[in-house]
C-alpha cells in the first residue's frame, strides 16, 4: 500500500495562524513541516497542502507565505480539492472528510459512516463528487456533500485513484493493477481489462497509485516500478513504460501523482521523481533539476505556469515556468501578530 498509516497524538495549535516563509534560509523546527506532506492544490494564487497529524497549509500568493489552517483532526490527510475560492474538500485515513465554505478559515469534518482509508478524490463541480480507498471502499455525493451514498467494490481492492469524464463515466485504478470503470456515476463499477493486473493468490504486486485524463477518454494510469498505461478510447490499455523497457536514474521508481499543464504532463513519484514525456507520451525524462531522494506525493498546477509538487519531511517544490525548473522552498515559521 501506497502509504502507511498509523495514529499520532498531533500538533496542538494556537489560536493565531502562523506563516511560512518561502525565502527563509533555514528550514522550520515546526512539526507540520517535518512530517509528510500527500496532497497539493491551487486555485488562481491560492494553494493548500495536506498531510499527516491533520496538517492544512494555505498560501495566498503563489507559494511565497504559508499559514496553518487550524484543523479539527490530527489523522492523516491524503487529498485536497477546492471548487470555488472559498468552498473545498479534504479526504484522508478512517474515513476522514473535512469540508470548509470560507477559504479554509474553518474546518468541519463531515460525518460518514464508514472508517476505511480515502485515498482517492475527485470533484466534477461542485455538486458531484466521489472517494475512494481502502476494502472497495467508494463513496459519492451529487448535491454538494449534503448526502453521500457508500458503494463497496467486490474483491477488496485498495483504491489509489478515482477520475470522471462527466457525471456518468469514470475510472478506478489501485491496488494489482485493477482498473474499473462506470457508466452510471458510481451507481456500480465493471472491471476494465488491465495488461499488468495480478490475481492475489500469486503474491505479485503491481499496484496503480495515479490517473490522469488529459481529454474525455484520453489518459494515464501510473503505478509500481515506474510504470505508466495509457487509453486512447477509455477502455483499452496499453503499457507504455515499465521496468523492462526504462533505464537510466530513476528509471524504474514508484510513480504517485501526476497533473498536467498547457498539454505538459509531469509526474512525481519514490526518491525525487520527476518525468515528463515526450510529446507522444512514449518517451519519459527524468526533470533536469537537483531533487532530493524523497518521495513525492502530490503535483497541481495553477494559472501561468505556477505549480507545487509535495513530498515526505515537508518537501515542497515550486515552479513558475509550467515544470520546466523547480526550486525547493525553504520555509521558516513565524506567527503573526
Amino acid at each position: 500500500m501506497r502509504f502507511a498509516i498509523a495514529c499520532f497524538t498531533g500538533l496542538i495549535l494556537g489560536l493565531a495562524p502562523v506563516l511560512f516563509y518561502a525565502h527563509a534560509a533555514t528550514a522550520a523546527k515546526e512539526p507540520a513541516l517535518q512530517e509528510n506532506f500527500y496532497a497539493v492544490h491551487i486555485s488562481e494564487n491560492r494553494s493548500w497542502i495536506v498531510g499527516y497529524y491533520g496538517t492544512i497549509l494555505h498560501s495566498a500568493d503563489r507559494g511565497i507565505s504559508w499559514e496553518i489552517q487550524a484543523s479539527p483532526t490530527r489523522r492523516a490527510l491524503f487529498t485536497v480539492r477546492f471548487l470555488s475560492t472559498l468552498e473545498g474538500w479534504i479526504s484522508g485515513s478512517y474515513g476522514t472528510v473535512l469540508h470548509t465554505r470560507d477559504g479554509g478559515r474553518s474546518w468541519h469534518a463531515q460525518p460518514l459512516d464508514t472508517t476505511e482509508h480515502l485515498f482517492a478524490a475527485h470533484w466534477l463541480d461542485e455538486n458531484h463528487g466521489w472517494m475512494a480507498g481502502s476494502r472497495g471502499m467508494t463513496i459519492r455525493t451529487t448535491d454538494g456533500g449534503r448526502s453521500w451514498t457508500r458503494l463497496v467494490v467486490p474483491g477488496d481492492f485498495t483504491f489509489s485513484a478515482v477520475t470522471f469524464a462527466n457525471t456518468s463515466r469514470g475510472w478506478l485504478a489501485g491496488e494489482f493493477g485493477a482498473i474499473f470503470q462506470t457508466l452510471d456515476g458510481g451507481k456500480s463499477w465493471l472491471k476494465q481489462k488491465s495488461p499488468v493486473e495480478v490475481s492475489f493468490d500469486t503474491g505479485a504486486s503491481q499496484n496503480l497509485f495515479a490517473l490522469l485524463f488529459t481529454a474525455p477518454t484520453h489518459g494515464y494510469a501510473f503505478g509500481l516500478d515506474g510504470l505508466v498505461l495509457k487509453t486512447h478510447d477509455g477502455t483499452h490499455w496499453e503499457i507504455v513504460r515499465r521496468r523492462e523497457t526504462t533505464n537510466g536514474t530513476n528509471a524504474t521508481h514508484h510513480l504517485f501523482a501526476a497533473a498536467a499543464f498547457n498539454g505538459r504532463i509531469s509526474v512525481a513519484g519514490e526518491r525525487g521523481t520527476l518525468l515528463q514525456p515526450d510529446p507522444n507520451g512514449d518517451t519519459w525524462q527524468q526533470a533536469g533539476v537537483p531533487i532530493p531522494r524523497l518521495s513525492l506525493n502530490g503535483i497541481a498546477f495553477g494559472k501561468d505556469g505556477f505549480g507545487l509538487v509535495v513530498g515526505n519531511r515537508g518537501l515542497v517544490l515550486r515552479t513558475e515556468d509550467s515544470g520546466k525548473t523547480w526550486k525547493r522552498l525553504k520555509i521558516k515559521v513565524q506567527r503573526a501578530l
